[in-house]
């Protein structure tokens, strides 16, 4: 069992970085929407002068769609993350095999298009954790591994679970296209992070997957080779 008070200066500076993106993604959202709302209702300018500054009103109210979105987003995160960390967690007898076994069932179109194998090399077929969040993190892991597979090559999944030093371990792993850890690697957990051109990423499941994990006292790392594949080690 984890010691709350150990992982408190952790926790600590993790919802101080959080919080500071978040501030800053709320304070740009309501200025761009401000600003241009007052530039719609402003009665002294007009449409040709609108025009002449390339924002007509019907892009200007794009923009404050794009821009009430962005900030809803981040409130929803802002709810995810404040819930991880003070919500009760109730343990269970999590089977890691059935809920990998959900998982495919979820993304079924995409591990047919990858043409996934999915291996499961469980020591451990049941871990004591909040399966929800077993899940959750079963999930990003593999709908990731999914993702960044490499075009025209049957992705392989490795599941694996094992005991170590008193403490479980929970590992997935890919032989997809890599991440560059020399460059990224500083950078994979955190917010907003992205390391691929050319897809649809907004750079939060890893670092909700992080919070989840640290909030009960584990750690995630990852080992990785451009081109090679990515191993995800997650430790309980």
């Amino acid at each position: 069992m984890h010691n709350d008070n150990e992982n408190y200066p952790g926790r600590i500076k993790q919802l101080q970085e959080f919080n500071l993106m978040i501030a800053h993604n709320l304070r740009g959202g309501i200025h761009n929407i401000k600003q241009l709302t007052e530039m719609l209702i402003d009665k002294k300018i007009s449409k040709n002068q609108l025009k002449k500054e390339s924002l007509a009103i019907s892009e200007g109210l794009q923009y404050i769609y794009d821009s009430s979105t962005a900030l809803l987003d981040s409130l929803a995160l802002l709810m995810e993350v404040t819930n991880i960390h003070l919500s009760e967690k109730k343990f269970d007898q999590c089977d890691i095999g059935a809920i990998t076994s959900k998982i495919i069932d979820q993304l079924h179109l995409i591990v047919v298009q990858r043409m996934a194998e999915v291996e499961l090399n469980l020591e451990l077929t049941h871990i004591s954790y909040p399966c929800a969040y077993i899940e959750s993190i079963l999930y990003n892991l593999i709908s990731n591994a999914l993702k960044y597979a490499k075009e025209g090559v049957p992705a392989k999944i490795t599941i694996s679970t094992y005991r170590k030093d008193n403490k479980n371990y929970l590992q997935v792993k890919d032989n997809g296209i890599g991440i560059d850890l020399a460059k990224y690697g500083s950078k994979v957990f955190k917010l907003n992070a992205t390391f691929h051109k050319g897809y649809e990423s907004k750079g939060i499941g890893l670092y909700l997957t992080k919070t989840q994990i640290e909030s009960l006292g584990g750690s995630i790392s990852v080992t990785s080779e451009v081109g090679k594949g990515s191993e995800f080690t997650v430790v309980f």
